[in-house]
């Protein structure tokens, strides 16, 4: 698919109009940010009981099973929950606290794998199906319960869209995952993620509030500076102005969500790009995904990310384990191979990838010490960086009570 131009404001016009950003979202303000939101026990035990245990989260995505009747496992440190996710031989997906119902012990230890015959507790052998029944009991007659549909794997309230896989904690009523997403959610309503593979992953352990990991990766300001990786293999993608800064050629509020996107209108591929990356075309090239630009950035409330940078599809879900200590998991997605130099292709844009990735996590560590340091008791944003004011505008509303903007 083509890009689409007119949808697009043009380079002169991010070039000229200086401060657009807090022009056009005057609700966000342009003060500077207190440093306690990413060094506060206090404030990270309400992001956790107010935020994460009542919102929608991204566990991963269909890719993340091996087909049907598979699971696979994930320890949610944030809430202390530990969760077994299956699918059926029909494909259906469900979650449950992965608990057995006899003494609280851990069911499932494998991170992911075909389904049992039943998934039995190692400690004392009480099996359960995949949808959760419980199966048998070892010297059954010795018990008190009714019958067996009283002891059953306790379920997640669990929701599948466009492939990724959510659940939610909420002992209330919570909005739906459609309502949740929005007008971001019908933005994709349709769009074809079952071309994408997940090819790559990498789990990255820092020392690094989560908030601070996203906001990193929520502004392109520190693409020119931070060197020798990120300013190598930039080669002038984004738009610049004459001075070589940044500009981003659009950013959007979709509802608690957020869009931004960057393009140099004058990028030229350097002739080693091209021949390294015709497995993954980005600009100038076939699109194979139905997008108005070939960068675009999208943060799904609360802490993940899908992005997309020409055909490739990464996600990022930023998992806090306490104030200042977050896994940061990264995927890759791409179109199927259909040549040794497609797979060639993507093994270099993987490695490349990973390299950006180390040079981030120095980044997130070092921009935590600096916050826990108290030089200053706030940090300040510029107009390039309003996906950081508009993420963190939605963390204080949903701690408000507001859920939909």
């Amino acid at each position: 698919m083509t890009i689409v131009e007119s949808q697009r404001p043009s380079e002169l016009d991010v070039m000229k109009d200086v401060k657009r950003w807090s022009r056009r979202n005057p609700e966000l303000g342009n003060g500077p940010l207190s440093t306690d939101r990413f060094i506060s026990p206090e404030w990270f035990e309400r992001e956790r009981t107010e935020l994460f245990a009542k919102t929608w989260i991204n566990l991963g995505s269909v890719r993340d099973l091996e087909g049907p009747n598979s699971f696979f496992t994930r320890d949610l440190v944030v809430l202390d929950k530990q969760i077994l996710v299956t699918m059926d031989a029909d494909g259906e997906v469900r979650s449950f606290h992965n608990v057995c119902s006899h003494r609280g012990m851990k069911l499932m230890w494998e991170d992911r794998g075909a389904c049992p015959r039943a998934f039995v507790c190692r400690f004392h052998g009480w099996a359960y199906e995949k949808d959760g029944r419980c199966v048998s009991v070892p010297d059954e007659i010795e018990f008190h319960f009714k019958d067996r549909s009283e002891i059953g794997l306790v379920p997640i309230t669990t929701a599948v869209w466009n492939g990724f896989i959510f659940v939610t904690f909420s002992e209330e009523t919570p909005d739906d995952l459609v309502t949740h997403l929005g007008p971001l959610g019908e933005k994709f309503e349709s769009f074809p993620y079952d071309i994408l593979e997940l090819d790559y992953r990498y789990d990255i352990a820092e020392r690094a509030n989560w908030k601070v990991a996203i906001d990193a990766q929520n502004e392109i300001y520190h693409v020119p500076m931070l060197a020798p990786v990120h300013r190598f293999l930039s080669q002038g993608a984004f738009a610049s102005n004459d001075d070589g800064y940044t500009r981003l050629n659009d950013f959007s509020r979709l509802g608690l969500h957020t869009r931004y996107t960057s393009i140099s209108e004058s990028y030229e591929e350097t002739r080693f790009s091209n021949a390294v990356a015709k497995g993954n075309p980005a600009w100038g090239a076939e699109q194979l995904l139905p997008l108005v630009d070939p960068f675009e950035f999208h943060v799904l409330f609360p802490n993940m990310v899908m992005s997309f940078f020409g055909n490739m599809m990464f996600t990022y879900n930023f998992w806090p384990q306490d104030e200042s200590n977050v896994v940061w998991e990264i995927r890759l997605h791409f179109p199927a191979a259909k040549t040794l130099a497609d797979l060639v292709s993507r093994e270099f844009s993987a490695k490349r990838f990973r390299d950006l990735l180390c040079e981030d996590k120095s980044g997130h560590e070092a921009i935590q010490r600096g916050c826990e340091s108290g030089a200053r008791p706030y940090i300040f944003l510029g107009d390039q960086e309003v996906q950081i004011r508009a993420f963190h505008r939605s963390v204080d509303d949903y701690l408000e009570g507001i859920r939909n903007v």
